[in-house]
């Protein structure tokens, strides 16, 4: 059927609605502003009672189906809403959910929503089977430009007035965390600072609420944002972010990268090098721009560094994983003398 995004849905909702919607994806704010969305335009067109099913190992799917059937004595229509909590659903679920399309009628409107990601879910076979029906509503994190512009239009929303680099500050503190950013744009709102707002004003505002992958943090490396780096760095660590975790994923990077290098000075054909690695076209330029700053001997050196670093870390030798964390990750952003070695370190 059809395909809407989550700022879509309230346009949406004021027209016909649809007899099932599919809602899935990991980004928090977003799926709780596009169901409220769904609930509203439901209660406004006469689903005046919600049922809430939470699908977890011990549901009972006949509650479901008994629900499905069953006429409200309150409201002949009603919104049936299933979360689905486990990542994996057991063969009794997937037989449930691919009945659904024989089940829904006028009178209802069914739900299905959950965290895990839209991509994997679509291609489930229950779900392609429901999709014919279906609004189906992808949720996906927002990249930095989509992240920059949603804090323009919410800051708009609540009359809110902020400098470029008023937002871009609130980008960064709130990087990768829509609810947090959300509640410092509210608190703005009814704190009557005075307008426009800078980033000094802002500056002293703000709680620090981002949080970020070690996927982000790469991104930031393969850039060369030597600051933004180590502040995602430092934010992985305040969120314990297992430091092998974080060293494997450096690890990975380098050897990458090395890979490449090698591929492009012996002539090479990077396409086919970037095929083989899984790096899909919209990230090729990351590497590309990294590629750029670093030699053969280096990224070995640096592939010694992490091996040092791993030898330590089980070891338990290092002082202070988070700075010993911070020299990789700076290391791997600006080629610098070699006047600390974690190799060193080992030899000592």
């Amino acid at each position: 059927m059809q395909k809407l995004y989550a700022n879509q849905l309230p346009q949406h909702v004021q027209g016909p609605l649809a007899g099932c919607y599919l809602l899935f994806g990991e980004e928090p704010l977003q799926k709780l502003e596009a169901i409220d969305a769904i609930r509203a335009g439901a209660k406004a067109q006469g689903f005046a009672e919600r049922i809430s099913l939470s699908a977890d190992a011990q549901f009972d799917w006949q509650q479901l189906a008994s629900e499905l059937s069953a006429m409200s004595l309150f409201a002949e229509r009603r919104l049936i809403e299933l979360e689905l909590v486990q990542q994996k659903l057991s063969s009794e679920a997937n037989e449930q959910l691919k009945a659904l399309p024989q089940q829904l009628h006028s009178d209802i409107i069914l739900l299905i929503h959950g965290e895990r990601s839209f991509s994997e879910v679509s291609k489930l076979a229950w779900f392609k089977q429901l999709a014919a029906q279906a609004v189906q509503v992808p949720i996906y994190p927002l990249d930095e430009r989509q992240s920059q512009q949603w804090l323009r239009d919410r800051a708009r929303m609540l009359q809110l007035s902020l400098s470029s680099d008023a937002l871009s500050l609130l980008q960064q503190h709130c990087a990768g965390n829509l609810l947090a950013a959300h509640q410092e744009l509210e608190k703005l709102a009814l704190s009557q600072l005075p307008a426009p707002l800078d980033a000094t004003a802002l500056s002293q505002f703000l709680a620090d609420h981002s949080s970020f992958t070690v996927f982000q943090l790469v991104d930031a490396i393969l850039q060369g944002q030597l600051d933004e780096a180590l502040h995602r760095l430092q934010r992985l660590c305040q969120q314990d972010t297992e430091p092998v975790i974080i060293a494997w994923q450096l690890h990975k990077e380098v050897a990458q990268l090395r890979q490449l290098l090698q591929a492009q000075q012996q002539g090479g054909n990077l396409s086919e090098q970037f095929k083989q690695l899984a790096i899909w076209p919209k990230r090729q330029s990351l590497y590309q721009q990294a590629l750029a700053r670093f030699s053969l001997p280096y990224l070995d050196y640096l592939l010694q560094e992490l091996a040092a670093f791993d030898r330590l870390y089980k070891a338990g030798l290092l002082p202070d994983t988070d700075v010993a964390l911070a020299h990789l990750v700076s290391f791997m952003i600006k080629p610098v003398a070699k006047t600390f070695s974690l190799q060193q370190a080992c030899d000592d």
